[in-house]
């Protein structure tokens, strides 16, 4: 990139061709700036940084754009950097996470619209910073959809989604952003770590999706005995959730009565099925209280059932990812 600085169009802006005052000027200047401002944005893709958690999330989820879209954000010694890094970091999370949850994600189209969105953020202060965001989301809902789009969050668009439209890894991360959306709301510590439920793959202790509906000819003849709609069905993200490998291995072929023991003491959101959890657990039910979200147990998953898990998962989506 060293021979792009001198060419003339850039040369124009940065005046160091041939000019030693301005080449120092600029090292001890933008340069000594932008390079702390990449390493801050590294750090915090470390470990999670209080007041920078979405830095962490993103680089679970692989967006490592993150890192252009703040340096493009922030001006030399910007006063509002803190800001900006976590206005940007939250607005790429969920741009990214809206438009897979909707079927609109292309990664082809989605680095093209980032370099729009980073000519957009120039020079603008933390403010308006979302609303930028959520300009582009619907812009790139529009295209990608061809439908007319004024929310951020469609149930239309959500409705047919399911684990073969999205990739593993996004499939992971969008159950544990829910654990941690759980485990915030019910004020206690994660099970586990975001990172390990999104990161860990082994055979003992890595996170794999399960199916709350076996594969057997009692849950086949919920759906009519309809083998297309019921592999449609089983695959829908309010059919599945997460479960620690041997967990998810001895669940196998289990009825649902038998799976419901099987997701005790995995995670909150699994739990959120079981009888005992509305019971047992005040820090839950006051959290369901609060929340005015659809929780209940269930003792059966027919495709009503199976439809009302997926609008609460949409519900706890819009809280996650919720309207600038």
């Amino acid at each position: 990139y060293h021979r792009e600085m001198f060419k003339s169009d850039v040369n124009e802006k940065l005046k160091l061709d041939h000019s030693a005052a301005e080449v120092k000027a600029f090292l001890n200047g933008p340069f000594r700036y932008y390079t702390k401002l990449y390493a801050r944005i590294w750090e915090a893709t470390k470990e999670e940084t209080k007041g920078l958690e979405a830095v962490f999330c993103n680089q679970l989820n692989e967006q490592d754009n993150q890192f252009m879209l703040v340096l493009s954000a922030c001006t030399v010694n910007d006063p509002e950097e803190t800001a900006k890094i976590s206005a940007v970091a939250i607005g790429i999370d969920r741009l990214v996470s809206l438009l897979q949850l909707q079927g609109a994600h292309d990664s082809n189209q989605y680095t093209a619209r980032l370099f729009e969105i980073s000519a957009d953020l120039r020079e603008r202060p933390a403010s308006e910073i979302p609303a930028i965001f959520q300009k582009h989301l619907i812009e790139e809902l529009k295209k990608r959809r061809e439908i007319p789009v004024t929310d951020a969050l469609s149930y239309t668009l959500f409705k047919p989604m399911d684990i073969d439209r999205l990739n593993i890894r996004f499939t992971r991360y969008l159950f544990a952003r829910v654990e941690m959306f759980l485990a915030a709301g019910m004020k206690q510590d994660m099970r586990h770590s975001l990172k390990n439920l999104v990161t860990l793959k082994g055979y003992v202790n890595g996170f794999h999706v399960e199916h709350i509906l076996a594969r057997n000819a009692d849950n086949l003849a919920l759906f009519g005995n309809d083998e297309e709609r019921f592999l449609q069905e089983r695959n829908r993200l309010g059919s599945v959730l997460l479960l620690k490998g041997r967990d998810n291995e001895s669940s196998g072929n289990e009825t649902f009565e038998q799976k419901l023991k099987t997701y005790a003491n995995t995670l909150l959101w699994n739990e959120t099925l079981r009888a005992d959890t509305y019971k047992s657990k005040l820090d839950f039910r006051n959290f369901v209280e609060t929340s005015g979200l659809g929780f209940r147990a269930l003792d059966r998953f027919s495709p009503d059932e199976l439809e009302e898990r997926h609008k609460l998962l949409f519900e706890i989506c819009k809280r996650i990812w919720p309207a600038p």
